[in-house]
This record gives C-alpha cells, sequence and structure tokens, in this order.
C-alpha cells in the first residue's frame, strides 16, 4: 500500500505483522488459521506444521491491534489498558525468558511452542525494537480510517501519512472542504 520506506530488521517485523490488515481498503492477511500459520512460518516465528487454532487467530489479532496501539503512542495515540493487558498476557503466555547467545548478547525467547510462542517472539520484537532508535520513526498514518503502519524516513521525523498521495491528499482535501463550508 503505502510509498514510504518500510523498516528493517526487528523493527520491519513488527511493521510488517501489524501491516498483515489494511484497515481502510482490505485485505485482511490473517483471514484464517492456515493463513495466520503461513505467515508466522514464513517469518520464521513458528515451524510449520503445528496446529492453529480459530482461537489462535483471535489471539493474534489482539495482539497485532495491541501493537498498532503501541506504535500509535509514537504519534500522540493512547495506550489504552486493554492493549497493555494483551501484550503482557502474550508475553506470559508464551513464558518469554532472557537468554544469552555464545557472544554474550542478550535476547527474550519464548519457552513455549506454536503460536503461544511465535506470538511470544513477536512480542520480543517489539520489545527489541523499542530500544532501536528508530522506534520513534514507526508511525501510524494519520488518517483515522487508515492507521497504517509506515517508517517516517523524514530528516525531521515530521511525517503524518502512509503516503501524501493518497491519505495526506484526502486529509488535505478534506480539511479544505470544510473551511469552504465554514466561510459560506
Amino acid at each position: 500500500m503505502a510509498d514510504r520506506d518500510t523498516a528493517t530488521g526487528v523493527l520491519g517485523l513488527v511493521q510488517a505483522f501489524v501491516n498483515t490488515v489494511d484497515l481502510q481498503d482490505g485485505p485482511e492477511e490473517l483471514a484464517h488459521p492456515n493463513a495466520l500459520e503461513t505467515w508466522l512460518v514464513a517469518h520464521e516465528l513458528m515451524q510449520a506444521g503445528q496446529p492453529v487454532s480459530e482461537a489462535d487467530l483471535k489471539h493474534a489479532i489482539a495482539v497485532r491491534e495491541a501493537i498498532r496501539a503501541v506504535i500509535g503512542a509514537n504519534t500522540g495515540g493512547r495506550v489504552y489498558p486493554l492493549d497493555v493487558a494483551t501484550l503482557n498476557e502474550a508475553a506470559t503466555a508464551s513464558r518469554l525468558r532472557a537468554r544469552f547467545s555464545a557472544d554474550g548478547k542478550a535476547r527474550l525467547e519464548p519457552e513455549a511452542g506454536g503460536v503461544a510462542g511465535a506470538m511470544g517472539r513477536v512480542v520480543a520484537a517489539v520489545f527489541s525494537a523499542m530500544a532501536d532508535e528508530g522506534w520513534s520513526r514507526l508511525k501510524l498514518c494519520s488518517s483515522p480510517t487508515c492507521r497504517w503502519v509506515f517508517y517516517d524516513g523524514s530528516r525531521n521525523h515530521s511525517s503524518r501519512w502512509c503516503t501524501m498521495a493518497t491519505c495526506g491528499n484526502r486529509q488535505k482535501a478534506r480539511r479544505f472542504r470544510e473551511r469552504a463550508r465554514s466561510i459560506a
């Protein structure tokens, strides 16, 4: 959808997960449990062939929307207690633990397998992304009907829309019409 830069590394993973749905125009990439499994396996968050239920799908979508809210805080949005509880529950259910690799670097890793473990890996990615200097550049489009996550590569971190050509122009045209009506 967006012509803005996409993030890389853990920022890119978080962005890709949240953008599995285009709220304004569709589609929903995670429309059924098999689609969730495909996405998680493709992003190396889960091994292929593990069961994925309808409840797992609903939970993954709740985690996705909680992450969208947390990213929204980068653009002045509010994070609701339900969003925090959803992310905390996903971390707890996956039994995230600090682990150290042979090179001494720390990471969060889930002890749970399956979708619970995959959601733990996503939450761990959010945790790591927040420590990245680029975290504040992950933003939600300011269009209330869009809310696409984009990476703000602008020099002064001031971009407001996923694309100026679509959402930016729509918002500017809407404000112009509102001003014209108030003058008339």
